[in-house]
């Protein structure tokens, strides 16, 4: 973490906390929570089954919308009321991925993998040249064509971390993306992920139960009581 120490964050949580309203009462997940994430910047997020880590994620990627507090991109705040404007600035800044692949099943892996771009218009040369090359880096280019059900978990996930990358976002968020694969193939996955997150420059925030997984974070935190507390690496 001391590496990062002095530098501006990226995108920024302030006093966040985020309230479900339930017949049997409210349940607060985040409480008063801070956070700050740097560029280049790897965080891994620990803690208990329910702690609210998912929900930590979603906030972060502007998937929901906290109770109270703010979150900061670059120092400037990110307004909730604008929702076309936070949905223009989730895709072109934040790459997700999640436990299960997501991908579409009448797609192809290459549909799959350029899909986030083609939110953002027509697939140019460039950046189907880099979907290209994104296959290659993760072996896959010979499955290009092949659909989700025609590859293994390990291949559909392979697809799903390098689709998380393709609009060059400076942040990727990642939910448990290994939970469902066996130990080895998610050590392997898991090298790939952090692979890319090098040589792309992009800041990573992981949610994992895995210690292995975590370790090669830059900075390691724990999510309790709806706080994020340091724990040592």
């Amino acid at each position: 973490m001391s590496s990062f120490n002095g530098s501006a964050p990226l995108l920024e949580a302030l006093d966040v906390s985020k309230i479900f309203t339930r017949l049997t009462g409210d349940l607060t997940v985040l409480d008063d929570l801070n956070f700050a994430l740097h560029e280049k910047q790897a965080v891994a997020v620990m803690g208990a089954s329910g702690s609210g880590k998912s929900t930590l994620l979603n906030l972060l990627g502007s998937l929901d919308y906290p109770t109270s507090g703010r979150f900061l991109y670059r120092g400037e705040d990110l307004d909730f009321s604008k929702r076309s404007v936070v949905d223009h600035w989730r895709s072109r800044r934040i790459g997700f991925v999640f436990q299960n692949h997501m991908l579409l099943p009448d797609f192809t892996a290459m549909e799959n993998l350029l899909l986030p771009a083609r939110r953002l218009g027509p697939i140019t040369p460039e950046v189907r040249q880099r979907a290209e090359s994104f296959m290659e880096t993760i072996g896959l280019i010979d499955r290009a064509t092949h659909l989700p059900g025609e590859l293994s978990g390990g291949e559909q996930q392979r697809i799903a971390v390098a689709r998380a990358f393709i609009n060059e976002p400076a942040i990727v968020l990642a939910d448990e993306p290994f939970g469902n694969l066996d130990r080895e193939i998610g050590g392997r996955l898991g090298e790939m992920l952090f692979g890319l997150r090098d040589s792309e420059g992009t800041s990573l925030v992981i949610v994992t139960h895995d210690p292995r997984l975590a370790r090669k974070a830059d900075t390691i935190l724990e999510l309790v009581q709806g706080k994020l507390n340091p724990i040592e690496a």
